[in-house]
């Protein structure tokens, strides 16, 4: 059981990766394509319609994370009835969520004029673009359901092969029609034809990889059962309402408060970050699966112990992209598309600081769903959405962008970013979470003296333009990477890691020299 949550561990992520690379380039062709010959405004209503959509996504809450944890034990014991029944269950409740996201997102229409600040200047009606999207959304729901066993089965390499294949063709269709029209609403239909493939396709191998979801009748849960679902999906939806409020909301109070076109430039930010998430989280939720395979069989100790090596991993590997980040954003940005498109430092501090925040949270928030503890602490990112909504007014207000985004970051640190590794120590490990939190702003201190020591470092290159970027970048990875493994070579996190790195290692060479 344990090669085999490695190996899937190591499946999905390197799938991941290599299919994220291939991506994130595209992306940047097709964002630099869109800047020229659209502009900043559409760019702006694009990342605007992203987050009000996202907001809305709120009617799916809890339902997604209560049924695939419901079938990690029915997966790991081979319970075929079980998973009928979930999935059957899966099936309706995404049914009516897609027609209720629909029909919500008809409604926010009358109050535009509100959101938007000023007016952008584009030809195309504002409504009519909203409305693609909201399409594009709502038809996503009607087949996502078929998804959630591929990835609770530790397969989620099968889910992003398509999921990859046809962004990859979606943004390569994108960028030949929108060179070639210049006709935005035609971007957009691309992308709805592409998300329907994507789904249908996916729907249809998950029929392949489990045959015994169309064979037989199925059961209907207990009554005890379907009571324990709806009581953690209520849970759930309470904490992942806050959840969305928290991150969904930073481009619309920008664009209420600051305007459209700063939504726009904003939006080029999120892209490169984006693209860093992806790529870093790609690694991270491979083992996300694993996790809750070993928290549905595992013994508290084996849980703490991977625990420990995942938190010791996403620090280490958030901390040296929140460092790079700080270090390159703007000099990234002026290189790929001039100086009109950056911000100051202290929004770039901000931005990176709330990239930090939300990035390292992934070990105690993934511990705590794959444990089930959806009762327990829902109420901390409703209170983390009252403090993020008011201290983003007053400081997006006094100022400006970079207040909005220290807001969020300041919500998520005194809710979630306490309750969550609480939970998890002491219902999962029975233990205090204390080291938890040393070993939390320990890495905090560490990464602010590595980038005072990065910032020196590539004071002394005085090469310019691209190559030294390029310079600049190589000499932070070395350094920062070589530091890093020199403090902690002794740790017991980094030698089992390393260990269990080499034996993957090991095993695909003798694979390989077996053909």
């Amino acid at each position: 059981m344990q090669n085999s949550r490695t190996a899937n561990t190591a499946k999905n992520a390197s799938f991941g990766l290599a299919s994220q690379i291939v991506n994130i380039i595209l992306s940047f062709i097709s964002r630099t394509v869109f800047i020229y010959v659209l502009g900043v405004e559409y760019l702006g209503i694009n990342g605007l319609f992203t987050n009000i959509l996202m907001l809305l996504s709120f009617a799916e809450l809890g339902i997604g994370n209560a049924i695939i944890y419901g079938m990690y034990k029915p997966l790991a014991i081979d319970d075929k009835e079980k998973i009928k029944s979930l999935m059957a269950l899966y099936e309706k409740a995404y049914r009516a969520i897609g027609l209720f996201v629909f029909v919500a997102g008809l409604l926010v229409i009358p109050f535009m004029d509100y959101i938007i600040k000023d007016a952008p200047n584009i030809n195309e009606s504002i409504t009519l673009i909203y409305v693609l999207f909201l399409l594009n959304t709502s038809l996503s729901y009607f087949f996502v359901y078929k998804k959630s066993i591929i990835t609770a089965d530790q397969k989620n390499y099968v889910v992003l092969f398509y999921q990859q294949l046809f962004k990859i063709g979606q943004t390569i269709a994108q960028i030949f029609f929108l060179w070639l029209t210049g006709q935005y609403l035609t971007f957009l239909l691309i992308q709805i034809i592409t998300t329907l493939l994507d789904n249908i396709y996916v729907s249809r191998k998950a029929d392949k990889m489990y045959p015994f979801l169309k064979e037989g009748k199925v059961k209907s849960l207990e009554k005890e059962e379907r009571s324990s679902i709806f009581s953690n999906v209520k849970a759930l939806f309470l904490y992942k309402f806050g959840s969305v409020i928290l991150n969904g909301t930073d481009n619309v109070i920008i664009s209420a408060i600051i305007g459209i076109k700063a939504v726009g430039l904003n939006s080029n930010y999120v892209l490169i970050i984006s693209a860093i998430t992806a790529i870093v989280g790609q690694i991270m939720n491979g083992f996300t699966a694993s996790v809750g395979n070993l928290n549905a069989v595992g013994s508290n100790e084996s849980k703490e112990r991977a625990f420990n090596k995942i938190f010791f991993v996403s620090a280490w590997m958030y901390g040296f992209c929140a460092v790079g980040l700080y270090l390159f954003l703007n000099k990234l940005i002026v290189l790929w598309i001039g100086e009109a498109f950056i911000f100051s430092d202290l929004v770039v501090f901000a931005i990176v600081l709330h990239f930090y925040v939300n990035s390292v949270h992934f070990t105690a928030y993934t511990y705590r769903v794959t444990m089930g503890l959806f009762v327990q602490g829902r109420w901390a990112p409703l209170a983390a959405t009252v403090i993020n909504i008011a201290l983003s007014f007053w400081l997006g207000s006094t100022i400006g962008i970079a207040g909005i985004f220290f807001a969020t970051s300041i919500a998520r640190l005194l809710t979630t970013g306490i309750v969550d590794p609480i939970l998890v120590y002491r219902n999962g490990f029975d233990k205090s979470p204390l080291r938890y939190y040393f070993r939390y702003f320990f890495f905090v201190g560490l990464f602010i003296g590595l980038y005072f020591l990065m910032k020196l470092s590539v004071s002394f290159i005085s090469i310019a333009g691209l190559s030294g970027l390029i310079i600049e970048v190589v000499v932070v990875s070395l350094l920062f990477n070589i530091i890093m493994a020199a403090i902690f070579w002794k740790y017991q996190d980094f030698v089992e890691i390393r260990k269990a790195i080499t034996t993957i290692i090991q095993s695909k060479t003798k694979k390989s020299s077996n053909l």
